[in-house]
């Protein structure tokens, strides 16, 4: 009786809650002392206490094929089916990570899709140590957010193969369930949020030490500017300079005017040479013209003398191969008429020496 499950207990993914668990792993459970000794008649009350005093996690390890303490209170829960309310505290006790795990285990055995990711997601955030039972009989230290994403992405875990999970974006594509919302966006969006506070602070500070700038380069500006007086004095001056300047290039004009009268007969005689060098210049690039016709006229006859010769030899040679092959047929045929004649001087002798 102590084996069975409980008469009230509810089926599970249709079928009962201990044959979520294998046999054969049920039967080692059964054989274990702790079993024996420890969750024999336990309620969900005492249940509590004994999660508490759990000291790691995992599946089946020895030699023997034992299983861990973690195996068999939560194969005693599947038996007495506590409440979910129960179960949902022992998630959410941040005094005992072993509790925590129990919980967690047995929420992914026994609960519906929604409610493992509505539980179980949140305990992601959670990085405290826990020791790992290996099947060597060794402990490892892993992490509450490893345990939990292993649940959630593997198939078999602790010896015991877990039931199927939908995918997180089969639900969220139903509209069943909402996207995941890291822990970390909080803090991101915070950091984003202070770091724009300072860069428009920042901002401000350089436009009004700009304006600051600014005004000081006009104060300065005004002070340098002269007095009424002055400014009458300096526009005088400006308007004899430009008077004085416009008298130096009305005399120059005349100059230029002169010295181009003067220089006519020499710019003549330029001109001249000019036009004779232009007409030396265009025979010299037409008789260049011409040699380069030449050249290519040249290279192109050459070129063409070339290919002739090696036609010829090609047909010399090719004349030659079909002179001594008709030798060499012509010698085939006397040797064969040769060896004819013998034959029939052969048989001649033949017939005679038998007559």
């Amino acid at each position: 009786m102590a084996n069975t499950t409980d008469p009230l207990a509810r089926s599970v993914h249709g079928t009962n809650p201990q044959n979520l668990i294998e046999m054969i792993t049920r039967s080692k459970i059964y054989d274990m002392n702790y079993w024996k000794e420890k969750c024999f008649g336990v309620s969900a009350e005492a249940l509590v206490d004994l999660a508490m005093e759990l000291r790691a996690f995992g599946g089946i390890y020895g030699g023997n094929n034992k299983a861990t303490d973690f195996l068999c209170l939560t194969l005693k829960m599947l038996q007495i089916q506590p409440d979910k309310e129960i179960i949902v505290e022992f998630i959410k006790n941040e005094d005992y990570k072993y509790v925590r795990l129990l919980g967690a285990f047995y929420l992914r055995l026994t609960g519906k899709p929604l409610d493992v990711y509505q539980y179980l997601e949140p305990l992601l955030n959670d990085y405290r140590k826990v020791r790992h039972k290996t099947p060597a009989g060794k402990f490892e230290l892993e992490h509450v957010d490893q345990f939990i994403g292993e649940l959630l992405n593997k198939d078999y875990y602790c010896d015991i193969a877990l039931p199927r999970l939908p995918h997180r974006q089969v639900l969220e594509g139903a509209g069943q369930l909402e996207p995941r919302r890291s822990a970390l966006e909080d803090h991101v969006e915070q950091e984003l949020t202070a770091e724009g506070e300072v860069a428009a602070e920042a901002a401000e500070e350089l436009l009004v030490q700009a304006a600051a700038k600014e005004a000081a380069e006009k104060d300065a500006i005004v002070r340098a500017l002269p007095s009424s007086e002055g400014a009458g004095v300096s526009i005088a001056a400006a308007t004899v300079a430009m008077d004085a300047e416009e008298a130096l290039v009305a005399a120059g004009a005349e100059d230029g005017e002169v010295a181009v009268g003067v220089g006519g007969a020499s710019g003549d005689r330029s001109v001249d040479r000019r036009e004779r060098s232009d007409d030396r210049w265009g025979d010299r690039s037409d008789r260049r013209e011409r040699d380069r016709r030449d050249e290519t006229e040249r290279r192109g006859g050459d070129k063409r003398r070339r290919s002739r010769s090696r036609s010829r030899g090609e047909d010399t040679r090719r004349d030659g191969r079909r002179r001594e092959r008709s030798r060499s047929r012509g010698r085939e045929r006397s040797r064969s008429r040769g060896r004819e004649r013998s034959r029939s001087r052969d048989r001649n002798r033949s017939y005679r020496n038998r007559d």
